[in-house]
C-alpha cells in the first residue's frame, strides 16, 4: 500500500466489517439489558447502525467498488471484552446495565474516532460526496455517545 486512496479503502472495508458486526449484536445486547432506556436505545441504534451500513455500501458505490470487508480488530477485542465479562463475573442486572453502558460508550468513540479519520482521508482524496455520507454517520455516532454518556450517569446512580 503507497496511496491514500488505498488506505481509505482499508478503513472503509475496517468500518464497514466493524457496523456489520455491530448491527448483529445489539438486539442481543438489549436482550441481556435491563433498562427500559438502554433496550430502547439498543434497539433504535440497531436501526441507526443500518442506515450507517447502507451510507457505507453507498460510499463503496462512489469508489465503484463493491462492498467488503476487513477484519476490525478493535471492534472485535471491544465486543470480546462485553461478552467475556458477562460470562465471567455474572454481574446483577444493574451492573451489568452500568457496564453495558460503559462498553456501548467506548464502541461510539472508537467509532467516532474511525469516522474522524476516514473523513479526513476522503477530503484528501477529493471525494466530497463522501465525505458527505461519512459526516452524517460520524454525526449520528456523535449523538448516540452523547445520549450514552448520560444514561450511564443515570444508571451509575442505581448502584
Amino acid at each position: 500500500m503507497d496511496r491514500g486512496i488505498e488506505l481509505f479503502e482499508h478503513e472503509l472495508k475496517d468500518i464497514y466489517d466493524a457496523e456489520s458486526k455491530l448491527s448483529r449484536e445489539l438486539e442481543g445486547m438489549a436482550k441481556k439489558a435491563s433498562d427500559e432506556e438502554l433496550v430502547e436505545g439498543y434497539l433504535e441504534h440497531k436501526q441507526q447502525t443500518d442506515r450507517q451500513i447502507k451510507r457505507l455500501e453507498d460510499v463503496f458505490g462512489i469508489l465503484d467498488k463493491k462492498p467488503s470487508r476487513e477484519t476490525c480488530h478493535g471492534i472485535n477485542g471491544l465486543l470480546k471484552e462485553f461478552k467475556s465479562f458477562v460470562a465471567d463475573e455474572k454481574p446483577a442486572p444493574e451492573l451489568l446495565d452500568v457496564f453495558a453502558a460503559g462498553a456501548s460508550l467506548k464502541v461510539e468513540h472508537y467509532e467516532i474516532a474511525a469516522y474522524k479519520s476516514l473523513i479526513q482521508l476522503a477530503q484528501q482524496a477529493g471525494l466530497s460526496d463522501a465525505v458527505s455520507l461519512l459526516k452524517q454517520n460520524l454525526s449520528e455516532e456523535q449523538e448516540t455517545a452523547a445520549k450514552l454518556e448520560i444514561l450511564a450517569e443515570k444508571l451509575g446512580t442505581r448502584v
